[in-house]
C-alpha cells in the first residue's frame, strides 16, 4: 500500500471528515522510517500524528485536495483532476494535480506516451508530469484524457491571491481562555518560536503568538490591545515585513532556484505555485533547528518575483 491508494481512495469519496482521513491512513500501515518528514514543530506529537499531517500537508502543497477551511463544511475535499501548465526554458510542463483513479491513469499513459514521466516521492503520491515543446500540445494530451487544463498555473494562482499584509488575511478574534494553552511568540532573530505568557500578547504593541493545546494551535497578530487570527506562515511574514530589514527569500536566476529556512515556508498557495513549477517538492538541505532550507526548483524568474512580493520580501 502507499499514498497513491490514499489518493484513489480519497478520489473515490470526493470529500469526507478528518477522522475518516486518519482511518484510511492508518490502513496504509506505511513504516515511519519511510517518511521524510517536514512538519516544522514535532516535539509532544506522537510518530501517527506526524504521519497524518505530512500526508495531508503534501497532498494540499500539491494540489490534490483541500482540507478543513478549503474544505467547506467537510474536513477534506478532493480537488478536480487537472493539468497545470507552466512554462519552462526548454518548453512546456505539465503537472497532473487533483482527483486520480486507475481508468484515468491509463488514458494519461496512452494519451501523453514517452512524455509523461512517474516520479516516486515519500509521504505523497507519484509525481506525475507530462514534458512537451508547447502549451498547444499538453492541451491536446488534457482534452484527450478528461483532464481540465489551467494555462499558466503557477502565475495564475499567485496573482489572484493577497499580500500577507492585505487587511482581508486576518480576522478579528478573541485569545483563547484556559491555563492549558502554551504561548510562545515568534522571534524574528531566531526565525523560530520562544516562549511567552499571555501577558505578553495582552500588552503587546506589536506582535505574533501561537497559542497551542494538544493538537490544536492557533496564531495570532496582536497590536495594541486588538487580536487577529492570521495563518501561522502568514503571521511568520508579517513579522518579517515588521521589522522592515529581515530578508529570508533568495532567488538564484542561474539555477532558477528559489531559498527560504524551512521555519519560513510559505503559505500553502504560495508555495503550492513554487511547487507547480517543478512538479515536485521542495528539497531539504540539513541545517540545525530552523536553519534548514528548502530548495525549489525551475522557477522562472517572474514567478519569483510575484512570490516575493505577495510575502513582502522585495
Amino acid at each position: 500500500m502507499s499514498a497513491n491508494s490514499l489518493l484513489f481512495w480519497m478520489s473515490a469519496r470526493r470529500e469526507g471528515t478528518w477522522q475518516q482521513f486518519r482511518a484510511a491512513v492508518e490502513e496504509l500501515h506505511l513504516p515511519e522510517s519511510e517518511i521524510e518528514s517536514e512538519v516544522e514543530e514535532r516535539e509532544g506529537r506522537d510518530g501517527r500524528y506526524e504521519l497524518h499531517q505530512d500526508l495531508r500537508f503534501n497532498l494540499q502543497r500539491l494540489g490534490h485536495a483541500e482540507f478543513f477551511s478549503g474544505a467547506g463544511e467537510m474536513g477534506w475535499r478532493v480537488t478536480p483532476p487537472c493539468l497545470a501548465i507552466s512554462q519552462q526554458s526548454r518548453g512546456s510542463l505539465g503537472v497532473v494535480t487533483g482527483a486520480r483513479s486507475r481508468n484515468l491513469l491509463g488514458r494519461l499513459t496512452s494519451t501523453a506516451g514517452q512524455f509523461l514521466e512517474v516520479a516516486e516521492a515519500n509521504a505523497c503520491p507519484d509525481f506525475l508530469r507530462i514534458h512537451a515543446k508547447n502549451t498547444g500540445d499538453l492541451e491536446l494530451i488534457g482534452r484527450k484524457t478528461g483532464l481540465a487544463v489551467q494555462r499558466d498555473a503557477p502565475a495564475m494562482i499567485l496573482m489572484n491571491l493577497p499580500s500577507v499584509d492585505d487587511p482581508a488575511v486576518r480576522q478579528p478574534d478573541e485569545l483563547p481562555i484556559g491555563s492549558d494553552w502554551r504561548i510562545e511568540q515568534f522571534s524574528v532573530p531566531e526565525l523560530g518560536w520562544r516562549p511567552a505568557v499571555r501577558a505578553d500578547a495582552e500588552r503587546a504593541r506589536w506582535g505574533v503568538f501561537r497559542f497551542s493545546w494538544r493538537y490544536r494551535w492557533h496564531v495570532f497578530l496582536c497590536t495594541n490591545r486588538s487580536v487577529f487570527a492570521v495563518p501561522g506562515q502568514v503571521g511568520k511574514y508579517l513579522a518579517l515585513r515588521h521589522m522592515r530589514r529581515k530578508k529570508v527569500l533568495r532567488y538564484d536566476p542561474g539555477a532558477l532556484r528559489l531559498t527560504v529556512p524551512i521555519s519560513c515556508r510559505p503559505p500553502f498557495l504560495v508555495e503550492r505555485a513554487l511547487i507547480l513549477c517543478s512538479g515536485s517538492l521542495p528539497s531539504v538541505e540539513a541545517g540545525a533547528k530552523g536553519k534548514a532550507l528548502l530548495h525549489y526548483a525551475n522557477v522562472p524568474g517572474d514567478i519569483a518575483d510575484l512570490a516575493s512580493a505577495l510575502l513582502r520580501q522585495g
